[in-house]
């Protein structure tokens, strides 16, 4: 027997006499009746007189026409019954087998999905197809049958479909071990999350977003078997191979090794489909199957690849804490702590404990749960106990050959409290080599040189930076040319290595601040530090302040070299100066003063005010000394020493009077300079308003001799 559905996508249905077509969903209803072909197919069972005339060739063929005399019955799209004397396609009717109708209802009533092709949609019927997504069947030779809660669909053209109800059996055994967990912990984050999850999936339970982030939440509580499941469940609506890794992480947490190796297999053959797997990485699948954390190293490795698509990091804090026996080779312990030091930073403290806490128990101390721990105490105002944890954590650093990842690197050059107390009257080996730099400096006629200006604007960089200074000069040159009445500032550049063409450039600029009074004055020491490298260079502007807070006596700013200065700089120093006894960029502070994220080091050095003047020789001596006291060529690095050193001061000097001074945090408000992180970066710096050469420089001083 067969039913007849639309152009428009609906069943033809009767109830009593009257005719209607209806959506598919409705023909299980019992308020309508489907319409079948009689027995002897010459008319509609319960219509003598309407006839079907099947199409016998071309596009049409297999449609059905149903006829009354002259006039044949359409099908409108809202679903009502018409009569015309003419017959296309849309007027026809596709032939379906009535023991298919229930099936067919059953599918308009819901969502399906095709595991791994196809996420879950609702089933539509039009243009004589069956659609679900981008794939469709032909009505006219459509064949259903039922397995289990799936109905597998073919219609001749290709292999069979297996078309499985959303939410799947797993997804709601899934719902159920979900509900008796938060039932069983009471209130916490988790249960809170997990029941706004919870939520959703009862109205969207194809949204793999929300399934996956469900499954980092229940990893987080150590419920891998949930998390598990609920990645199974994302990855029936989420096809990305990043998923096949996501579940080989979860099996590495839980000590199934092997199966982390055949998943992430998966997710790399998923990755490279039809081209070979990289040897590389290959050999990190194998490493993992023998019991290594080789997943680690997974993402460093495909970075090497060009033209290679990275996996979704978005499980790879839960790399973190593994055993020591999944840590013994060095490459893996190393990418181990790297992952361990990320994940903290993004950690509140509570995580951040429980991670040192758990790491510990499997690790014993290593330098990645000590330096985690310093933090910890740190950010709970706790110095006496952060201080020895960073200084365990350097030794084992140091020991281990395990190095710190870039923003932690200050572990190498803090100093315990007691240390860095009086550093500013102890005297210290010049072992950075700037004592014997040259200085040079521009005096104005009628003036002398220890007349002091309004302030100091501190500047250092080597002879690659230099490339920032003809902007950084002429910007304040302009500004004061501009503004002579807000203002009078000295310009102090050191420089590592100058080339002879920069030394020349520096001495005309003297000589021609020397040759009258421009607003603004020049000076330059220059010279060979004894250890060259960028962690040093950060430090000139620190080294050279001993000697000019000891010959003007004056505010002072400190700033990098790659920065320019607006063109209302004079107003915007006064309001500092007015307004101001300090300025830092505070970007891990809170308005009260309390760090609240970062490290102890993770203090800007960028843009400084010191506006103190009877504290600044002990200021700048301190900070002097404090980077000759802890650089050392022998540490594996001195990345973050500026950031140390002026932390420390700001620590030993400000922090304790906080209620009593007004500190301004430089990255609020109208930026008193111009620097990298407001266009872009610093190759945009340079273009940034306009560039700069040396060659204008000098053009805009002749201009203005």
């Amino acid at each position: 027997m067969f039913s007849f559905i639309s152009f428009h996508g609906h069943i033809l249905a009767h109830r009593d006499f009257y005719l209607m077509g209806i959506p598919v969903a409705q023909a299980v209803s019992p308020q309508w009746n489907v319409v079948q072909l009689s027995a002897d197919g010459n008319s509609l069972l319960g219509f003598a007189d309407i006839r079907p005339q099947v199409e016998q060739s071309g596009e049409a063929k297999g449609l059905v026409s149903l006829k009354n005399g002259t006039q044949f019955m359409w099908n409108q799209p809202d679903g009502l019954l018409g009569w015309v004397p003419h017959n296309q396609n849309w007027e026809r009717f596709a032939p379906v087998l009535s023991q298919h109708v229930p099936l067919l209802a059953r599918l308009a009533q819901g969502k399906w999905l095709i595991a791994g092709k196809q996420t879950a949609e609702r089933v539509s019927f039009s243009y004589f197809k069956l659609c679900l997504g981008e794939h469709n069947w032909d009505l006219r030779t459509l064949f259903l049958r039922e397995k289990g809660d799936a109905i597998i669909i073919s219609d001749g053209r290709e292999p069979e479909s297996v078309l499985q109800p959303s939410p799947l059996p797993v997804q709601k055994t899934f719902m159920v071990a979900l509900a008796a967990q938060i039932k069983a912990m009471g209130e916490s984050p988790f249960v809170q999350a997990a029941q706004a999850a919870r939520q959703r999936l009862l109205v969207a339970p194809e949204d793999a977003g929300c399934l996956l982030d469900l499954a980092k939440n229940c990893a987080k509580i150590g419920q891998f078997g949930l998390a598990r499941t609920a990645v199974l469940c994302a990855a029936l609506q989420d096809f990305r191979p990043d998923l096949y890794l996501f579940s080989a992480i979860l099996a590495l947490r839980e000590g199934e090794t092997q199966q982390a190796a055949d998943l992430a297999n998966l997710a790399l053959k998923g990755r490279f489909g039809d081209a070979p797997i990289p040897e590389q990485l290959t050999h990190l699948v194998q490493r993992t199957a023998q019991g290594e954390a080789a997943l680690l190293l997974l993402p460093f490795a495909l970075k090497e690849l060009p033209d290679t698509e990275e996996f979704d990091p978005a499980f790879n804090f839960l790399m973190v804490p593994l055993p020591a026996s999944m840590l013994r080779a060095e490459d893996v312990r190393q990418a181990y702590s790297y992952q361990f030091e990320q994940v903290a930073s993004a950690s509140t403290q509570e995580e951040r404990l429980q991670l040192v806490q758990a790491d510990q128990a499997q690790n014993r101390a290593q330098y990645w749960n000590q330096v985690v721990a310093g933090h910890y105490a740190w950010l709970n105002q706790n110095r006496a106990s952060a201080d020895p944890h960073y200084v365990t954590a350097r030794k084992l650093s140091k020991d281990s050959g395990i190095k710190a990842v870039d923003y932690n690197c200050g572990v190498y050059t803090w100093l315990p409290e007691a240390a860095a107390y009086n550093l500013h009257e102890q005297q210290v080996t010049d072992q950075l080599g700037i004592a014997g730099w040259n200085w040079h400096s521009s005096v104005v006629p009628g003036r002398a040189e220890a007349d002091a200006p309004d302030a100091c604007l501190v500047f250092g960089c080597d002879s690659a930076y230099f490339r920032f200074v003809p902007k950084l000069v002429m910007s304040l040159m302009r500004a004061c040319q501009a503004h002579p009445e807000q203002g009078r500032f000295r310009l102090c550049l050191g420089v590592d290595r100058a080339t002879d063409e920069q030394l020349t450039l520096m001495r005309d600029l003297v000589a021609f601040f020397s040759e009258k009074d421009r607003g603004m004055d020049v000076s330059f020491t220059h010279g060979q530090l004894n250890h060259a490298n960028k962690a040093a260079y950060t430090c000139i502007r620190y080294l050279m302040l001993p000697h000019i807070v000891g010959q003007w006596h004056c505010p002072v700013l400190t700033a990098d070299c790659d920065g320019y200065f607006p063109h209302d700089f004079p107003a915007l120093w006064q309001e500092l100066k007015s307004g101001s006894d300090y300025g830092f960029r505070l970007y891990a502070y809170n308005h009260e003063g309390k760090q609240i994220a970062g490290e102890p080091w993770g203090f800007g050095a960028g843009l400084s005010y010191f506006g103190e003047t009877e504290l600044l020789p002990q200021i700048g001596r301190y900070l002097h000394n404090y980077v000759q006291r802890t650089y050392s060529p022998e540490n594996p690095s001195n990345w973050c020493i500026d950031q140390c050193a002026l932390a420390q001061a700001y620590s030993r000097f400000v922090a304790p009077r906080w209620n009593d001074l007004q500190i301004r945090f430089m990255d609020e408000g109208t930026p008193l300079m111009i620097m990298p992180h407001h266009v872009g970066g610093k190759d945009a710096l340079l273009e940034h308003d306009g560039a700069v050469s040396e060659q204008d420089l000098r053009q805009f001083m002749q201009d203005n001799a």
